[in-house]
């Protein structure tokens, strides 16, 4: 994709719920090189009142009101799992580019075809993984990147993802809320499911989706899934990467503390990276590298501190005039969702 030429990126914002408020809108409007000039939400009164904390001037009530606007040159759609794609599709349609909120889809056809109408009409797609762009992680990935390539520490041997969960907001701040329904939007489970395992699905694609593609993004493509589990308190996921196979441990935990991490194991050390709450700000990902053998040495890299939310943001804007590809596109992300579907569908 070729420079837009856009100085400044006219952003239609879709959805004015918990997220849109706590992390999108506040990093969107605060940026350098965008401005959010209108939002749409089918609650109207919550829509007034978001619309005037942010200094938002246009109020629409869809988001096919914003696709109609020729001013507006992305969408960024923060809204419920099921509006995903067909937000998307409208969005690109029109010649919007678009940044949603992560899972990219419910079902993988609805994927495809998203990726599909972004290619055909030349727009980026993007899904806000946002922990590729935590400054820890990207640290992480560049030490791993040199370890395998040196040979320092011998060849990866194994790595383990792990999410429990725990406490992610970390009084991040308080939302406006109305008393107003929220509208109804039809399910897209995917085709042929049994009706009992659709919940367990939209639950897991939720949350477990981010330690999927951060697996992916650490180590490499995923050739094959070898095996899940995915009934029990706690699912499991076995993955065949390049070389070695990646363990996935995936729970629920009440906690005051988040507990989440990939630890990649070496054949003379390991790289052990812990992730931090989604919505605490300017803490990035601890990282801790041991070198055994003869050298018997432990250290701790620090990232430089920001929030992957709103660097994730920024990157969206900045590709957008750049025209280069964004690091978390639609296409790559594809396969998180065939990975979701295939452990639902054989185990």
């Amino acid at each position: 994709m070729g420079s837009s030429g856009i100085e400044r990126i006219r952003i239609g914002f879709v959805g004015a719920g918990f997220m849109g408020q706590l992390v999108h809108l506040p990093n969107f409007t605060e940026m350098d090189g965008c401005e959010v000039v209108a939002l749409a939400d089918r609650r109207p009164r919550l829509a007034r009142l978001v619309a005037e904390r942010f200094g938002i001037p246009v109020i629409r009530g869809s988001h096919e009101e914003l696709c109609a606007d020729e001013t507006i040159d992305a969408i960024v759609q923060i809204t419920s799992d099921d509006a995903h794609a067909p937000v998307a599709i409208d969005a690109l349609n029109a010649g919007k580019h678009v940044y949603l909120e992560k899972p990219m889809a419910t079902n993988l056809s609805d994927a495809r075809r998203m990726v599909e109408v972004a290619e055909r009409n030349g727009r980026q797609l993007m899904v806000g993984y946002m922990k590729r762009f935590d400054t820890g992680v990207e640290m992480a990935r560049s030490i791993i990147d040199e370890l395998k390539s040196s040979g320092e520490l011998g060849g990866i041997t194994h790595a383990r993802g792990y999410c429990f969960a725990g406490d992610w907001v970390c009084n991040a701040g308080t939302p406006i809320r109305t008393d107003e329904t929220y509208p109804e939007i039809e399910p897209r489970p995917p085709e042929g499911l049994e009706e009992d395992r659709i919940r367990d699905l939209y639950d897991f694609n939720n949350l477990y989706c981010h330690n999927i593609n951060l697996m992916r993004h650490l180590l490499g493509e995923v050739r094959e899934l070898r095996f899940a589990s995915i009934d029990g308190p706690t699912q499991l996921m076995v993955l065949a990467m390049e070389g070695c196979d990646a363990v996935l441990e995936l729970g629920r935990l009440t906690a005051n503390f988040w507990d989440e991490g990939v630890k990649v194991y070496f054949e003379d050390g390991w790289v052990d990276i812990q992730t931090p709450p989604p919505l605490l700000k300017n803490v990035p990902a601890g990282i801790s590298v041991y070198r055994a053998g003869a050298i018997q040495q432990h250290t701790q890299p620090q990232a430089p501190r920001d929030w992957a939310f709103r660097r994730a943001n920024a990157h969206f804007v900045e590709c957008i005039q750049s025209g280069a590809t964004v690091r978390s596109s639609g296409a790559d992300s594809i396969r998180d969702q065939e990975l979701l579907e295939e452990a639902f569908r054989r185990f």
